[in-house]
């Protein structure tokens, strides 16, 4: 910043700032950006308070933060329980998956694969959105019970569950990195295999936020 020469006594008026001249200066252009400013505050909240505010949440809010989840009784020993989840080609958003929370009275094995391929379809979930208020929908395509072919996918993620039952009943879950970024065209398969001695209930629920490709 720099001021001219004033006399003792007088008045100082600031003339420039970092070398850019105040006087003559078409401000219209500046006070444009600055009211953009809002909107380029993400973790803003709807009401202008300026807190600390995490980005699932936000985008919960905003309606585009979903779940699946699905119960399956009675699973044998040695056998297996899969999710598919896809985003399908031509979507039109990216897929951030946060969490995968895999729950089961026995022990258990826990595969997550990347880029499993379909045999046969099996049943269909129906994602909720967290914003009950909001009537988006989710572009994933999600399914259980089907035949999927692993042959070809790779193994992204494997460990236990220590299972339990009442009290002792503990769950895992299951985090392939700090967000899993699932562009257009990517799948993952969540599979738990009961390593008990006896059959079992176990539980898979995945949970995302969906962004909007510009």
């Amino acid at each position: 910043m720099s001021y001219p020469p004033q006399a003792p006594g007088a008045r100082r008026t600031l003339t420039e700032i970092a070398g850019t001249a105040l006087s003559g200066r078409d401000w219209s252009t500046d006070f444009a950006k600055l009211q953009t400013l809002p909107d380029q505050v993400p973790l803003q909240f709807v009401d202008g308070t300026l807190i600390v505010n995490e980005r699932f949440f936000k985008k919960i809010y905003d309606g585009y933060g979903f779940s699946i989840s699905h119960r399956f009784e009675d699973i044998a020993a040695d056998a297996t329980v899969e999710v598919y989840l896809e985003n399908p080609s031509g979507s039109g958003r990216t897929v951030f998956i946060m969490a995968i929370e895999c729950s089961s009275f026995a022990q258990g094995w826990i595969d997550v694969y990347r880029g499993a391929s379909v045999t046969s379809a099996g049943t269909g979930l129906t994602a909720v959105n967290l914003n009950l208020g909001s009537t988006n929908a989710s572009v994933v395509d999600a399914e259980y019970g089907g035949t999927y072919d692993v042959s070809g996918a790779e193994l992204v993620h494997n460990t236990v569950l220590p299972g339990g039952a009442r009290v002792r009943a503990v769950g895992e879950l299951a985090e392939v990195g700090e967000s899993v970024v699932t562009p257009e065209d990517y799948s993952l398969l969540v599979r738990i295999t009961n390593k008990g001695a006896a059959a079992s209930d176990m539980s898979i629920r995945i949970m995302w936020w969906e962004e909007v490709e510009l």
